[in-house]
């Protein structure tokens, strides 16, 4: 029986992540890191990781575990016909480029300043979500703005490891894309920013000689082994609860989740 309360102690929190994280890609769009990044950090540090090797390591496995759960949420967003292709295929190869390049950067940066970009991050997002403006719409965007936009949302989602559907679906929603269409094609980008990010990671795994327990360079691959298969299974069923729950409620409350784990993240850095 210990094996079982190992498990309990150890791993069954991993499997809750990976409910949450699989609903909230599908019913909001966004890959999970917002949520996936500050539990991986707080359990890793738990689990007496340095604060430096917690925050990159939890930005890495974050990414990893988008790679999969993306793919589930665009099965089936593309089966309730909420992705808009042209836009997927406009955006995707600048989006893939910023996000290898961001990765780059974001192994060698510092914690601390990934930890205050990230904590700000999501405090701009929670304040959106609570704002919920319906922007303008605007006109079809030339090549020129979808390039430059598609690289800054492949290299922020990277830097702060999501798939990119905070930045995304707002910007899509100015381009005369239905909310619903938008989650859908945000989750379609997900993929290629988290591929590129997870390459970029692995190619750095390979070149280390010595890991840490449980890792496989900055992969943490406990979360990686449980928080993927069950994101991947629940993602459909947060895409399912787009057309039941009142989705404005939702992101509310989820709003105000962020602005108190941004607050907590920024505490820790300054105070």
């Amino acid at each position: 029986m210990d094996w079982i309360q190992l498990f309990l102690e150890q791993y069954a929190l991993f499997c809750l992540i990976g409910v949450v994280v699989g609903v909230l890609s599908g019913l909001l769009g966004i890959g999970g890191g917002i949520v996936l990044v500050p539990m991986l950090h707080a359990i890793l540090m738990a689990k007496g990781f340095s604060g430096d090797m917690a925050f990159h390591v939890a930005l890495a496995t974050s990414m990893a575990c988008i790679v999969f759960t993306s793919l589930s949420s665009i099965r089936a967003h593309h089966k309730n016909r909420n992705i808009v292709w042209p836009y997927v295929w406009a955006m995707v190869p600048m989006a893939f480029l910023g996000s290898l390049l961001a990765t780059l950067v974001a192994i060698h940066l510092d914690a601390f300043y990934l930890t205050l970009f990230f904590a700000t991050f999501i405090l701009f997002a929670a304040i959106q979500l609570l704002l919920d403006r319906k922007p303008a719409p605007h006109k079809v965007p030339g090549k020129v703005e979808i390039s430059l936009v598609s690289l800054l949302i492949g290299g922020v989602s990277a830097l702060v490891s999501i798939g990119g559907g905070t930045l995304t679906v707002p910007y899509l929603a100015m381009r005369n894309v239905s909310v619903k269409q938008a989650i859908g094609t945000s989750a379609v980008l997900g993929f290629p920013i988290a591929l590129a990010s997870t390459v970029s990671y692995l190619q750095d795994a390979m070149r280390q000689p010595v890991h840490a327990p449980d890792t496989f360079g900055l992969l943490y691959l406990p979360a990686i082994l449980l928080v993927t298969p069950l994101s991947v299974l629940f993602a459909p069923a947060g895409v399912a609860l787009t057309k039941r729950l009142p989705v404005k409620v939702l992101k509310r409350v989820f709003a105000v989740f962020l602005m108190g784990v941004g607050i907590k993240l920024l505490w820790s850095q300054l105070a």
